[in-house]
């Protein structure tokens, strides 16, 4: 993977990492990687998945616009997504945009 690109690896049945830069670059393509990772998942029995970005290097406003249409496109296949380790960042600009509190519900309770 190249400095300037991100990605979405499974690391087990339910749990997936993104990876590298999420900016405006990126998220097209993580956008198509998710749309593939859910259209696996529609099969599937579990519908629950947790999507980790501790392996997140940097990210932007478009990182957040990103994690909230996850969220929808989970919603519309019947897919329960968690988030962990969002970077700072991304949660600072949720604060921002006022949509902290919708981020906090999707986060992973430890």
């Amino acid at each position: 993977m190249q400095s300037s690109q991100a990605e979405i690896t499974q690391q087990s049945q339910q749990k997936y990492i993104v990876s590298g830069i999420v900016n405006f670059s990126t998220v097209p393509d993580l956008l198509n990687q998710a749309n593939t990772m859910f259209s696996s998942l529609s099969a599937a029995e579990n519908k629950s998945i947790t999507i980790d970005f501790s392996k997140v290097t940097e990210c932007n406003s478009a990182a957040l616009a990103w994690v909230l249409e996850l969220v929808k496109s989970a919603r519309l296949k019947n897919i329960e997504v968690q988030f962990e380790n969002l970077p700072t960042t991304l949660q600072t600009i949720a604060k921002a945009y006022g949509v902290e509190e919708e981020i906090n519900r999707l986060m992973v309770k430890v």
